[in-house]
C-alpha cells in the first residue's frame, strides 16, 4: 500500500511524541528536571522557584519520613525556606520510597 509523506510524516510526528518523555528526566538522586524549572522530587512537584534551602529541607523530610530522622536543626530554626521544605518533604514523601 502505497503512502504519501503526509500520511509518514503524521505516524512519524505521532510515535516520535510517543516514545519521548513529557518534560521530565529523573536523576540518580531522586531530583527530576522538569521543563518548567519546577523542583521534583520523588515523582512530587514541589513547585517552581524553589531555593537552595527549601530543596535541602525536602530532601531531609523525605528521609524523615522514611524512619531517617534528618534535620538540621539549626537552619530548621533559622531558615523558613528549609523548615517549610522540610515539613512539605515530610508529609509529601511518607510512603513513597
Amino acid at each position: 500500500m502505497p503512502y504519501n509523506r503526509l500520511t509518514l510524516a503524521s505516524i512519524f510526528l505521532a510515535a516520535s511524541l510517543l516514545f519521548t518523555a513529557c518534560g521530565e528526566v529523573p536523576a540518580l538522586d531522586g531530583v527530576s528536571a522538569s521543563s518548567s524549572g519546577d523542583f521534583v522530587y520523588r515523582n512530587h512537584n514541589f513547585g517552581s522557584n524553589r531555593d537552595a534551602e527549601y530543596r535541602k529541607g525536602v530532601k531531609d523530610g523525605c528521609k524523615t519520613s522514611d524512619g531517617d530522622y534528618t534535620k538540621n536543626h539549626t537552619l530548621f530554626n533559622a531558615e523558613n525556606d528549609y523548615r517549610v521544605g522540610w515539613e512539605h518533604g515530610r508529609m509529601h514523601c511518607k510512603g513513597t520510597k
